[in-house]
């Protein structure tokens, strides 16, 4: 029987990502789906304000005052919802949409994920007495990673203060 296996940082990087493409896709579909409902409620209390509109304007007609200040408050109201809706639903469309997952988080997961075997193993290097050329370029590397480790964190700070 096969022993369960630990799944790569690779494959844990990349399902990180990809379960951010899915909230972000997620809170989009969202916010169209709540905008578009609210534009069709404005629509169709439109709808309904006009026919009453009509209504109200053939019964005032007819009977000349009376009835129709009721039908004019009715038709006013769904006028007034209809425009609220539109403007609403409008404003939620308007609103730029959420960024773009970066990556920059499964970024220093794979650093970190790099570094962690490159010390582990130069710590091993060097108890096993390997000659001094092997030991300089093991150090320099671990150098180089601690250089590139310390630029990144430094340019991510950088940017998010511009932003």
């Amino acid at each position: 029987m096969r022993a369960a296996r630990q799944p790569s940082s690779l494959s844990l990087i990349v399902g990180s990502y990809l379960a951010d493409w899915r909230r972000w896709i997620g809170r989009l579909i969202t916010s169209y789906a709540l905008a578009g409902g609210l534009m069709l409620m404005g629509a169709v209390s439109l709808l309904i304000a006009i026919g009453i509109g009509v209504a109200a304007g053939f019964h005032a007609i007819e009977v000349r005052y009376g009835i129709w200040i009721a039908y004019a408050a009715i038709g006013g109201a769904f006028v007034l919802l209809g425009l609220l809706g539109l403007v609403i639903g409008r404003v939620l469309l308007a609103r730029p949409a959420p960024h773009v997952p970066r990556g920059s988080r499964q970024a220093g997961m794979l650093k970190r994920a790099v570094a962690a075997p490159v010390a582990t193993r130069l710590i091993a290097t060097t108890r096993s007495g390997a000659d001094t050329t092997t030991q300089a370029m093991a150090a320099g590397a671990v150098i180089l990673l601690a250089a590139w480790l310390a630029a990144s964190r430094f340019r991510r700070r950088h940017a998010a203060a511009q932003d």
